[in-house]
Order: C-alpha cells, then sequence, then structure tokens
C-alpha cells in the first residue's frame, strides 16, 4: 500500500464501519483507477468529498432521536434499516464504556430541561427566596437543596430500572434480538431497495 492508498483509506473513516466493509475496497479501487501517473496522494478536493460523503452517510444512517432513545436506554429492537448501525455500535470500541456513559448521564438531560426551571418557579411562586435558607436544613440555598433533592430522586427512580443493561451478557442479547452472533457475524451484505441497508443475518 502507496501513500495515495494509505491516506484514502484514512479518508474512509468517515464512513461507518459497515460502510466500509461493504463498498470500501470499491471506492479504493475506483480511486486509483482515477489516479493521475503523476499523483502520489489524494488531492485535498477528492479527500474532502471521502469526508463529506462519510457524514451525511453517518447522519442518514443514524437512527431518529425515537428510535435511539428506546434502543439505547431501554434495550429496544430498532427497524430494520438501522440494523447495520446497531451492529457497529455493539461490536465497536469502548461500546461498554460508552454504555455506561449514558447510563450515569441520562437523568442530567430531563433534570437540565423541565426541573431545573420547574423548581426556580415553584420556589418563587411560593414566596420564598430561592437563594435564602428558609425551610431548608442550613447547608445550602433553597433552590440548590431541591435542585439536590429532585436530582436524587430522578437517580434513585431511573438507575436502578437501567442496571440490566450493563455487561457483556447484554451487549450479546441485543445482538441476538437483532439478529447477529455475539461477535457480528456472520453477515452477508446484499443489495436491497433502500440504500446502506443490509440483509437479515444468514446463518450458517
Amino acid at each position: 500500500m502507496d501513500r495515495y492508498e494509505s491516506e484514502l483509506r484514512r479518508a474512509l473513516r468517515w464512513y461507518p464501519r459497515h460502510y466500509r466493509e461493504r463498498h470500501g475496497d470499491e471506492i479504493v479501487a475506483t480511486a486509483l483507477d482515477l489516479r493521475e501517473p503523476d499523483e502520489s496522494i489524494p488531492g485535498r478536493a477528492e479527500l474532502w468529498g471521502l469526508m463529506t460523503a462519510g457524514l451525511l452517510t453517518r447522519i442518514r444512517e443514524f437512527p431518529p432521536l425515537w428510535h435511539w432513545a428506546g434502543y439505547r436506554f431501554l434495550g429496544k429492537r430498532v427497524p430494520y434499516r438501522y440494523r447495520a448501525w446497531v451492529r457497529d455500535d455493539l461490536t465497536g470500541r469502548r461500546y461498554h464504556a460508552r454504555n455506561v456513559v449514558w447510563r450515569v448521564l441520562a437523568p442530567v438531560i430531563p433534570f437540565a430541561v423541565f426541573m431545573v426551571p420547574l423548581a426556580v418557579w415553584a420556589t418563587m411562586a411560593s414566596g420564598v427566596d430561592p437563594w435564602g435558607h428558609e425551610y431548608t436544613l442550613g447547608f445550602a440555598p433553597k433552590i440548590v437543596e431541591t435542585l439536590a433533592q429532585c436530582f436524587l430522586l430522578m437517580a434513585i427512580t431511573w438507575w436502578p430500572l437501567t442496571l440490566n443493561n450493563f455487561g457483556e451478557r447484554r451487549r450479546v442479547e441485543l445482538l441476538a434480538r437483532h439478529d447477529f452472533y455475539p461477535n457480528g457475524r456472520p453477515v452477508r451484505w446484499q443489495e436491497q431497495q433502500e440504500p446502506g441497508t443490509i440483509a437479515r443475518c444468514e446463518r450458517s
């Protein structure tokens, strides 16, 4: 592999992994066929085109937010056209670390969006100074104690419900739910009516 091909394959990393496995060699072979004899590295426009196309492919094949949330937090099965994305996620590097981070941070999103404004408004509507120590334990202002109580309530109700979503057993279960073996193989890539989809796993 010379430098030209090496740069091409590096640019292909912008594409999803399953797309590279299916089309990577074809893209590189086509680019090498069109290569000028005196070119030692790909042009900036060519690399930029690969990067842009790769990002657009990632965006197009990313599940809609509601399907992503159901899969990520509840382990639900995503629609068929997004199975390749799930396979890449479950067999990718640092999957378990990403899974733990999402579980821990999940309560922060609704907390920041809904609970913070509600807690401030409710405190002021009751006639209590949010930054005072009235009706508190005396360790922090009223608004701080209210927000801490709300976050603790979400934490003790959310995290126990998601404890079964950790570990290798859960990863294998999700792969099986999406018709893959634990290592993501065997997968037979076939042309579908919709680009970017894969056929159901054919198990040998």
